[in-house]
């Protein structure tokens, strides 16, 4: 909470309590259910905290929280905190949930997986259709650097490796 930016703070509540409306129904919810709530969560949030698909919208003031000096592997995960700080939430939350429901985390990853794999095709597959439009540049390309964003960076370091070491750990 601490490296998203000051105006985001009031919507973690309101997250929080997305989260406990949530635990409510966990008994009752599927694995798909619970992957697609995820999935569902993340994305909106990430477009409430006010990211976008343009370069233009990286928050980079956070990045510099606590570092004295330039070091670019601790900036570069500063600013990624901070900007997927809400995505980053909802897989903790999410773990929470799927701890509640006594649902396992495979078949949750591997849905997650599945949509991630679509995502990224569609947009590669997106661009390289559209090559040789005059918006590849402004418009495009932004867009597949932020799906391999969301693809290696939230998907697989977040989702997989993080939630999957807190569900190993819990």
């Amino acid at each position: 909470m601490t490296q998203s930016r000051a105006t985001n703070i009031p919507l973690f509540l309101l997250m929080h309590h997305q989260h406990r409306f949530l635990l409510t129904l966990s008994s009752t919810l599927t694995i798909p259910e619970i992957s697609t709530s995820a999935l569902l969560m993340q994305q909106m949030s990430f477009f409430a905290f006010g990211g976008t698909n343009s370069i233009a919208s990286i928050d980079l003031s956070s990045a510099y929280n606590g570092i004295a000096s330039f070091n670019a592997p601790t900036v570069g995960l500063l600013a990624f905190v901070a900007n997927w700080a809400a995505p980053i939430w909802w897989t903790l939350a999410i773990n929470v949930l799927l701890l509640r429901s006594r649902a396992a985390f495979r078949p949750h990853a591997a849905v997650l997986t599945l949509f991630v794999t679509c995502a990224v095709a569609a947009v590669m597959a997106a661009c390289t259709v559209l090559r040789m439009h005059l918006f590849v540049w402004t418009v495009f390309s932004p867009k597949y650097l932020y799906a391999a964003a969301w693809a290696l960076g939230q998907h697989l370091a977040v989702n997989l490796a993080l939630g999957g070491l807190l569900y190993w750990l819990a």
